[in-house]
């Protein structure tokens, strides 16, 4: 266990319109106050939210994948001779794939165990280079099935579903329908000095355990351990594919089965150059040159979660 500091201040940042919003404003500073530190709330609906003071030691995000991506840029951004902060996690938001990883629920009364037992956890973050649209990823970045489903994801109307569970129902059915009769590109993958080549339907760089609507491609995943996992989708196995993400909307997402695709260890360096002109980096949609070699190196231990 790391020691808690002596200089109890926390910064809340929040979305209250991740997921079914269930958590609101008094409720977090509570919780956050009742473990002895002096709360400032912003919402990261409004302007000026990452004015960070100098003399917090503990940033909490209560949100979703992409508010924890927001507040986490802010933080990469400080310069190295800011203080180091603690992040606490409050997942509200659809999927929680991050959360999920780490084994983050989403209840006040874990998140204010997980605040009072200090337990730090050092992530590691995947530094991208040639791409100039996005220079880090906390979760996973790729190519082909998965950014597909976003885009089409977001092209839908919203109040087609009412809650989150509905919103992950409808992304996996939607999946399915795009894995049918997705065509493959052409990729090259080099991943410690190996290079993999062959028509992709998806690759995929992992931090953690699972992306997009919970689905698990590298069930063996650790953010903190120094290593990516590499998730590899040729054609031959699009229809145990398929079947995977059927069985994951029939017997629950929280079930672990095995995996239909070939998994790669990278502790080093990454390369990507493939025929896709569309990409994601958690999730956010980027578009690239075709054949654009995108690199990926491992920065262990960037950022310090509480868990």
């Amino acid at each position: 266990m790391d020691r808690i500091a002596a200089d109890k201040y926390a910064h809340l940042l929040h979305n209250p319109k991740a997921g079914d919003g269930d958590h609101v404003k008094a409720d977090l500073i509570n919780t956050v106050a009742s473990c002895g530190f002096t709360c400032q709330y912003s919402s990261v609906k409004e302007k000026g939210w990452g004015r960070l003071k100098n003399k917090a030691t503990l940033v909490v995000i209560a949100g979703g994948d992409g508010t924890v991506r927001q507040v986490m840029k802010k933080l990469l951004a400080r310069k190295v001779l800011d203080k180091r902060l603690a992040v606490a996690l409050l997942p509200a938001g659809t999927a929680n794939n991050f959360a999920k990883t780490l084994g983050v629920s989403g209840t006040l009364a874990n998140l204010e165990d997980t605040i009072a037992d200090w337990n730090l956890r050092h992530i590691d973050i995947g530094a991208i280079g040639n791409l100039r649209e996005s220079k880090f990823f906390l979760e996973g970045m790729g190519c082909g099935l998965l950014p597909k489903l976003i885009k089409e994801m977001d092209e839908r109307n919203p109040s087609d579903v009412e809650t989150a569970d509905q919103e992950l129902d409808v992304a996996l059915e939607k999946m399915v329908e795009i894995a049918e009769t997705y065509r493959p590109k052409r990729g090259e993958i080099t991943i410690d000095g190996t290079v993999y080549e062959g028509n992709y339907l998806l690759v995929e760089v992992l931090n953690i355990k699972s992306v997009g609507p919970n689905l698990e491609l590298a069930p063996q995943a650790d953010p903190s351990d120094g290593k990516f996992h590499v998730a590899l989708l040729k054609e031959a196995d699009r229809g145990a594919f398929v079947t995977y993400v059927r069985n994951l909307r029939k017997q629950g997402r929280k079930k672990t089965m095995r995996v239909p695709w070939k998994l790669v260890e990278a502790s080093q360096e990454i390369t990507i150059r493939c025929d896709n002109r569309l990409i994601h980096v958690d999730d956010e949609l980027i578009e690239v040159r075709k054949r654009q070699p995108i690199t990926v190196e491992i920065r262990p231990g960037i950022v310090d979660v509480l868990v």
